[in-house]
């Protein structure tokens, strides 16, 4: 009989394991001595402080697909299907609720910085699959976190019930069909969601939108300042078939000040994967299907350099710190030998300045970070991580999660990694959600790890590092803020 396996079969009963844990040159990390009487390993239940976030009206636990704070950690913001709301963090008060939404929320991204009249800005992306259209709607909140403008609404249920009396009067005058009865139930249950998209417009009208979405793997859509935004048109794959290059894959260059696009980014043949503003703001680069990377212009749209073709696809990437180098991340090629190809460009001059090279390195590197101190973490999808110095192309050490059962593989991996506290913390999120935080200065480590038997909907929707009191803040489907200081 054919096994097969998915994220809850997965959660059932498979037990976190650690093969080869953070280090430097081969010296294991020890655990962390600790000042609040907490064990260095502990599970996400032994929390420090917790607090429920009430972003809706009658939520339920495990409703929650995604997150995001605002630049200051003061909101966050969470969706659920279609609704959206924002929690202030420092007043513990619901700020808003917004139903504004035709299609199901995708993301939530606050802008880095406060817009030049001081307040937030929210950018919530929806997408519908069925249809194939997507949008990215900007919300501007105030210091309190509410919305500056109270959008306009409609009465559903008043106007779907004024709207079907007519309807209910003529069948039962004509065919003596009473109400309800499956026939005008269906009718009801139609012209209820014909107003329900009605309603959504009614109350997204005024917002400033986009259609398109914004890339994944790492991108960095939003400009430091916040004044510029990135989102992706036609970016359907091409490998089925060509098309016109009217028709190709687009970046465009959002302007968010005077809301209009600054720039159209052509040149990508297939679906592009990564973009990335640099830090300082001066170039865009991308990551795309077609087998190569491009570094573009800010003030110029022009395409600075075209880096490949690798050979295979490309899919990530990220800028160092200072904005003179990019790390690139792709396939070399596709055959069977599946080499892959993770290396480090001058942004200046887009010459190679060093490649990782590892001999277990055959698979997809689609998330990696790059640290202030110059470092780089490398996640590999056969749940290796590797801790790699460009300039010295030395690596430091490595982890990997311990999986007997190849069907579990891709389900236990490492799925992302952040540097915080300067570049000295490593904070990497296992695949059941598992935590594990490495300080490389140091060489301790922490772990809070998944209870047995948590399922789904006990899963961590987000991981935030606060750096006032060096604490992490994790975000849990359940609607819970859980708070555990280092």
């Amino acid at each position: 009989m054919a096994r097969h396996m998915n994220k809850k079969l997965f959660l059932a009963d498979y037990v976190y394991e650690v093969e080869t844990d953070f280090g430097i040159d081969g010296t294991p990390a020890t655990w962390a001595s600790t000042n609040n009487g907490k064990p260095a390993h502990r599970y996400w239940d032994d929390e420090d402080d917790k607090i429920e976030l009430r972003f809706f009206d009658g939520q339920e636990s495990g409703e929650f697909g995604n997150f995001a704070t605002s630049h200051d950690d003061k909101l966050v913001a969470a969706s659920s299907g279609s609704v959206v709301g924002v929690y202030n963090l420092e007043t513990k008060q619901h700020c808003m609720q917004f139903r504004g939404l035709a299609f199901p929320c995708v993301k939530l991204m606050f802008s880095p910085a406060s817009t030049e009249s001081g307040v937030y800005l929210l950018a919530i992306e929806t997408s519908d699959r069925e249809e194939r259209k997507s949008a990215v709607f900007f919300m501007e909140l105030d210091q309190d976190g509410h919305m500056t403008h109270k959008p306009d609404t409609i009465d559903v249920d008043d106007l779907l019930q004024r709207s079907l009396e007519p309807v209910v009067s003529v069948m039962n005058d004509s065919f003596g069909v009473h109400s309800p009865t499956p026939i005008l139930e269906s009718v009801r249950e139609g012209y209820g969601k014909a107003l329900e998209k009605l309603r959504a417009g009614v109350e997204s009208r005024h917002l400033s939108h986009v259609a398109g979405r914004s890339s994944g793997f790492g991108s960095n859509p939003f400009s430091m300042d916040g004044q510029l935004f990135l989102y992706l048109i036609q970016n359907e794959s091409t490998q089925s078939g060509p098309r016109a290059p009217a028709d190709l894959p687009k970046v465009i260059v959002y302007d968010m000040v005077n809301k209009c696009e600054k720039h159209v980014l052509g040149g990508h043949e297939d679906a592009i994967m990564w973009t990335a503003f640099s830090p300082d703001s001066q170039y865009i680069a991308t990551a795309a299907w077609d087998g190569t990377f491009r570094i573009f212009d800010v003030s110029t749209g022009d395409c600075k350099h075209v880096i490949g073709p690798t050979g295979g696809q490309c899919w990530s990437g990220a800028w160092s710190p200072d904005s003179k180098h990019v790390l690139l991340c792709g396939m070399a090629n596709q055959d069977s030998r599946g080499e892959t190809f993770v290396a480090v460009y001058s942004a200046e001059t887009a010459e190679q300045v060093n490649r990782f090279r590892n001999e277990q390195l055959r698979h997809w590197v689609r998330c990696v970070a790059w640290s202030d101190r110059g470092e780089i973490a490398i996640v590999h999808e056969t749940n290796n991580v590797w801790i790699w110095e460009p300039f010295e192309d030395k690596t430091i050490g490595n982890f990997k999660v311990k999986v007997d059962d190849r069907m579990r593989e891709r389900y236990a991996a490492v799925s992302a990694v952040q540097w915080v506290s300067g570049g000295e913390i490593l904070v990497a999120r296992a695949g059941d959600d598992t935590v594990e935080i490495w300080n490389r200065v140091e060489n301790v480590k922490w772990r809070i790890q998944r209870p047995e038997g948590s399922g789904i909907e006990r899963g961590i929707g987000m991981l935030r590092w606060s750096r006032g009191d060096r604490a992490l803040r994790s975000f849990g489907r359940d609607g819970v803020m859980r708070s555990y200081h280092l």
